[in-house]
């Protein structure tokens, strides 16, 4: 099938990366792919004349330029414009500190490679993100959250765990680790899967009622062993619908 636009071209050869890349990686990976997957496709049915209008018609005339806009105009629709200042996503954070724990990782290259390994392995943080989705579990979709909590490249992950060693420069002290591990039981832990379902229901609540925060808590605290996260969230759904009802009924009263 021919695409419509640059950006639907782009958009195809990132979803067979099925990898954390950098922007500069992926506008080499684009005229790769254009020139070599797509072109292929293409000549199944054209020939390589037609294959060179249909470039033109996609504005894809400048082999450098052209292609590197594309990739860059994709990125903003996806994402936004590229920041200059690093923000990452508290979930990140929650992550860096569970690597330390689940790996017991020694030094700074062994903590960048085990935050990198829980990010990616199948049984990792992708089994929780898919476990909490009702739509689209697929990896592509997967990687492009990842970039929205701020993790683009590998280079992005080395970045990440330097910040967070700032907050904990005795991180790969053995009892700093066991700390980590098991925290002084006061307040509430920080929760990557409460995080996650947090995030999940501001999508459909985006505005929430110190109330609502707090039952949303509670479901989790309540049922975190015996529900999944898209679970929780359809008795979060459920709470809301009951209690949007239960007002209304009584305005008409």
């Amino acid at each position: 099938m021919l695409a419509n636009s640059a950006i639907e071209l782009v958009n195809r050869c990132y979803e067979e990366t099925f990898s954390l890349v950098s922007l500069e990686e992926l506008k080499e990976s684009f005229i790769v792919y254009v020139f070599g997957d797509y072109q292929d496709e293409f000549l199944r049915e054209y020939d390589l004349e037609d294959f060179y209008e249909h470039l033109d018609y996609l504005q894809l005339t400048n082999c450098r330029r052209d292609f590197d806009k594309a990739v860059e105009e994709w990125f903003v629709v996806q994402y936004g414009p590229v920041a200059e200042d690093v923000n990452y996503h508290d979930i990140l954070f929650t992550l860096v500190k569970e690597a330390v724990v689940q790996y017991q990782s020694q030094n700074r290259i062994a903590l960048i490679r085990d935050v990198t390994k829980l990010l990616t392995i199948p049984n990792g943080f992708i089994a929780r993100w898919q476990n909490g989705l009702l739509r689209d579990r697929s990896l592509p979709t997967y990687f492009k959250y990842l970039m929205k909590l701020g993790i683009r490249s590998h280079e992005d992950i080395e970045t990440l765990v330097d910040m967070w060693l700032v907050e904990y420069p005795n991180a790969f002290d053995k009892k700093q680790q066991q700390l980590f591990a098991n925290p002084p039981r006061r307040g509430r832990p920080n929760n990557v899967e409460l995080a996650l379902l947090m995030e999940m229901a501001y999508e459909f609540k985006p505005e929430m009622t110190p109330q609502e925060r707090e039952r949303l808590r509670k479901i989790y605290y309540y049922h975190r062993k015996s529900l999944t996260i898209r679970e929780m969230v359809v008795k979060f759904k459920n709470y809301i619908s009951s209690k949007t009802k239960s007002d209304d009924d009584t305005q008409v009263g």
